[in-house]
């Protein structure tokens, strides 16, 4: 055994830090095998009672390891079980787990578990104390905490559902029927009959409404049945179809007092012998979408009909939390400036009055789609005209009130309707509904804040619509950020703040919490430090699980904060590695990786492994003795080429300094928009000995004028208002197109550079690729082109497209920075007859 492990240890060795020639496929195994070590925890899941924690270990390729931990017992797993799927406790007294057709339970007490096959999925219903199984045959079977099978039920039509009280409701077939039936513990009742084809089934939180929904078995035209679960009376739907597909969307008012339905039917893009397009179209997403249509109604508790809403002078109505006022807007008028269209035109509907009152245009602040915040009483909406300040309207009065303050995102109603919190990066802001006033809270000072525990529900099925609140007679739980990478957690009562976690430079990964916010779990990890689970409950803190224990070489990393400003006066920082074990006396080359900001990383723990995006892997990158920087890259007055070439070369003036850099053996990479800064720079800068890039646009000008089929539409907006940050239409300001434009300056290359992306990708099209490819060939340029045919703009996970561009990714830089020749594919260009 110990020669085994010396054998791999020396193999290790070779592949990572020698220049010995060695088969493909041995490279590939034994790279595989060091990456097979290293893992993350991930997705830690709390039982409510705080007794036991649960988190998963990561690997390269799997994540089918989950751990258990008894949180009175740290550091010492009750148990490891081996599936890959959703986790979920019973109370304190199991765990099921379900995936990739299995599923096992897990007896927290005895430490039992159960194993099942041929599973579909798995509800967990622990206020009954039970947990319910569907086979793929239609078969739910009902097992107790003990495993006890207590109901078994056969021909189940589609899935089940469960209420928040822990009842259980199925569609069961019956000759040509389908009858719903709840089952509540131990006990099940026949609720109602359906005689349509049924789709879908939901329930409402309460568990006093069912909703059904399918299609008359005849017509297809689309039916729905609303279900009293207490007395089993119904109220049904039929509406005419509404194009080649249909489907209903139920929205719950004020917590169920009444039923916003829409239906929506999708129209797939024509397909005939001529497809005519019109300058003054602006529906042109539909040309990949198809077009959309849609049709409302209202229903009120314990009414027994239905009511439609009107839809022929706007053809788009959404729920305001209200029984009597909507918003109605409209769509059309998209100019394509921003990705999602702007409601130039929007009212409310007052369905009592039966009149519209206009409201004006609404546009986006957090997002680039128009928001609209409602109250818990449906009295208040919160919106933009503008897009930097928000303005409060009250229903009733139709009166509007501007907060005056930029910088303002995410706000929350109090659950009383008398206050309004904002998000900022300067702290907790509040709005006071009834004295119309507004000012900084005392919370976070100008540090950035969030709100984490607040409840937010959608009541638009395709736009940023919806209702969010917060309860005042329970803790707010606050995240916040200080400058640099800080992290703390804090809850607020009242005006009275209680440390839950005091600020760390280490990164924290998805705070889980119970419902009482009594106990709560965080994954903490760095650069050179593993995630490690750590649970906090009365006051105290301590260690659950340490992720490790297989990488020891972690607390040895090193890295640099670099500092640097840009030339029109921005300061900006990278992030420097260092390689493992280097030595001070020593050279060693560079990879330099760019994509916007990237700074905010420096405290993130790295693994080495194909699941890294874009072929970079900056765990094996050092290991094998490269440094790798991290540059921030901002877009400024001159265009976004320009202002990355300027931000790298500055970020390569701050390292040049370090005399262990080999500044004449550094290579630049990038993917995406990182791509097109890489194809620029490429065509400007003489500091690089060797370039990759990704998907990236090689000619702004074809892509401003272009139809994007990822993003569907014109694809002029990218470059107004999107991440390219013109600020002007290519009309007004030629110049700054040509001068960021990397295909005008093509000729410029200098040294080889390799260009890959995927025939699939619909983002940045794959003929960009092939332009800058065609014309550093017209120019006489080294260059390599990877073409994957069933590649996306970012490749699958585990795909072999990912693994392949990860390998040659690895010796393209071997080749050229470290000067390991003799690589076939590579040697094809670079070497005279090789071809």
């Amino acid at each position: 055994m110990q020669a085994i492990k010396m054998k791999k240890l020396i193999w290790i060795y070779v592949l990572l830090f020698t220049g010995i020639s060695i088969p493909a496929q041995d490279r590939k195994d034994t790279l595989q095998s060091w990456m097979s070590k290293f893992y993350r925890l991930t997705n830690p899941v709390l039982s409510e009672g705080g007794k036991w924690a649960a988190v998963r270990k990561r690997y390269d390729i799997s994540q089918d390891t989950l751990i258990v931990v008894n949180t009175s017992k740290p550091r010492v797993p009750a148990t490891t079980l081996a599936l890959d799927g959703t986790v979920s406790f019973l109370k304190d007294d199991g765990l099921l787990i379900s995936g990739a057709g299995k599923a096992k339970f897990l007896d927290l007490k005895s430490g039992a578990v159960k194993h099942y096959d041929n599973i579909r999925s798995a509800y967990p219903l622990p206020k009954s104390s039970q947990y319910a199984l569907l086979t793929k045959d239609a078969v739910l079977s009902i097992y107790s905490i003990d495993g006890k099978l207590q109901h078994r039920i056969t021909e189940i039509q589609g899935l089940p559902v469960t209420d928040d009280k822990g009842n259980l409701y199925i569609c069961k077939l019956f000759e040509n029927s389908c009858e719903i039936w709840i089952i509540s513990g131990k006990k099940q009742r026949k609720l109602y009959i359906i005689e349509y084809a049924v789709k879908e089934m939901e329930v409402s939180p309460s568990g006093l409404q069912v909703f059904v929904m399918g299609q008359d078995s005849k017509s297809s035209d689309p039916r729905m049945s609303i279900i009293d679960t207490q007395n089993g009376r119904s109220v049904s739907l039929t509406a005419p179809r509404l194009g080649d597909e249909s489907f209903f969307n139920v929205t719950r008012v004020q917590n169920g007092k009444a039923l916003f339905i829409a239906l929506y039917g999708a129209k797939k893009a024509e397909s005939e012998l001529v497809d005519i397009w019109y300058g003054n179209d602006d529906k042109l997403d539909a040309k990949k979408r198809g077009s959309r249509k849609g049709r409302f109604w209202l229903w009120k508790l314990g009414s027994d009909h239905i009511d439609p809403l009107p839809d022929d002078v706007y053809p788009e109505i959404a729920s305001l939390n209200s029984e009597r006022y909507f918003l109605a807007y409209s769509t059309q008028g998209h100019n394509f400036i921003t990705l999602q269209p702007q409601f130039m035109d929007a009212s409310i509907y007052d369905a009592k009055q039966k009149k519209y009152s206009p409201l004006g245009a609404l546009k986006g602040v957090t997002y680039g789609s128009p928001e609209v915040i409602c109250s818990k009483n449906g009295m208040w909406i919160l919106f933009s005209e503008k897009r930097k300040k928000w303005t409060i309207f009250d229903l009733a009065k139709k009166e509007k009130h501007l907060i005056d303050q930029t910088g303002l995102r995410n706000p929350v109603f109090s659950d009383d309707n008398r206050l309004v919190l904002f998000e900022s990066e300067k702290g907790l802001w509040e709005y006071d509904i009834v004295k119309k006033s507004f000012f900084q809270s005392h919370i976070a000072g100008n540090k950035a804040v969030s709100m984490v525990n607040v409840a937010d529900y959608k009541t638009s099925y395709n736009s940023q619509i919806g209702i969010r609140s917060f309860e005042t007679k329970k803790p707010l739980l606050l995240e916040i950020k200080e400058r640099g990478s800080d992290t703390s957690y804090y809850i607020l009562k009242g005006k009275n703040l209680e440390v839950i976690m005091p600020p760390i430079k280490d990164k924290v990964g998805r705070l889980t919490y119970n419902d009482r916010l009594t106990h709560f779990l965080t994954l903490e990890e760095n650069f050179n430090k593993p995630p490690q689970l750590y649970i906090k409950s009365e006051g105290q803190k301590q260690l659950l699980l340490d992720g490790g224990s297989s990488d020891s070489e972690a607390p040895l990393l090193k890295q640099d904060i670099i500092h640097y400003a840009t030339t029109d006066g921005r300061s900006l920082k990278g992030i420097l590695y260092y390689p493992v074990g280097y030595k001070p006396h020593q050279k060693y080359p560079m990879v330099v990786y760019i994509y916007q900001i990237q700074s905010e990383k420096s405290n993130e723990y790295m693994i080495p492994g194909y699941h890294n995006s874009d072929g970079l892997d900056i765990r094996t990158l050092i290991q094998k003795g490269y440094f790798v920087l991290l540059p921030d890259t901002a877009v400024g007055p001159a265009g976004p080429g320009l202002s990355a070439l300027d931000c790298v070369h500055k970020a390569l003036d701050a390292v040049g300094q370090n005399p262990n850099i080999d500044m004449k053996k550094v290579g630049l990479v990038g993917h995406s928009f990182g791509g097109y800064e890489t194809n620029f720079i490429a065509t400007h800068s003489d500091r690089f000995e060797t370039y990759i890039s990704g998907s990236g646009i090689s000619d702004i000008t074809r892509s401003y004028f272009s139809y994007n089929y990822h993003f569907p539409g014109p694809y002029y907006w990218q470059y107004e208002t999107g991440q390219f940050e013109m600020n002007y239409p290519f009309s007004e300001n030629k110049a700054i197109y040509f001068d960021n434009n990397p295909i005008i300056h093509v000729d410029k290359v200098k040294v080889p550079i390799l260009l890959w992306t995927g025939k699939q990708d619909e983002n940045v099209p794959w003929d960009q690729t092939t332009e800058f490819f065609i014309g550093l060939k017209r120019n006489g340029k080294p260059v390599i082109a990877i073409f994957y045919p069933n590649g996306r703009h970012a490749f699958a996970y585990n795909s072999i497209e990912k693994k392949d561009l990860y390998i040659k990714v690895m010796e393209w830089w071997d080749y050229f920075l470290k000067d390991k020749k003799n690589v076939t594919w590579i040697d094809k260009q670079m070497k005279k007859g090789a071809l």
